[in-house]
């Protein structure tokens, strides 16, 4: 006894089903594109990962600044009475500034993280 071959439109859409399923799978495991294809950085821990860097950054910025203040004070320390004081009063007046700066930096970088992918379509 012979049997049956199955038919034409059968065996294609057995090989369709098999096909779609196979993308599926291709699909969902692949990446298409590289993370950072627009520039935005990807990251699955959201807003606490985020802040983090807000704060590493922040953290190195401020250590740089305080070399740096500390070198300015040394160098008006050098400097005769007169210009010494001047000197002393003009870096503290502007390392108070940065000081300012690099806070409000911080907090603006972390709030950017609490507004991350929350744009509006209007």
């Amino acid at each position: 006894m012979k049997q049956a071959r199955p038919s034409r439109t059968t065996t294609l859409r057995v090989l369709a089903a098999l096909a779609a399923l196979a993308a599926l799978t291709a699909l969902a495991s692949c990446t298409m594109v590289g993370e950072n294809l627009t520039g935005v950085r990807f990251k699955d821990d959201g807003p606490t990962s985020c802040i983090k860097d807000c704060n590493d950054l922040y953290k190195s910025q401020y250590d740089d600044e305080q070399k740096l203040h500390a070198s300015n004070v040394d160098a008006c320390q050098s400097l005769a009475q007169p210009d010494k004081g001047d000197c002393l009063v003009a870096e503290d007046a502007r390392h108070t500034a940065v000081m300012t700066a690099l806070s409000d930096a911080k907090i603006e970088c972390q709030n950017n993280c609490h507004r991350q992918g929350s744009g509006t379509a209007s």
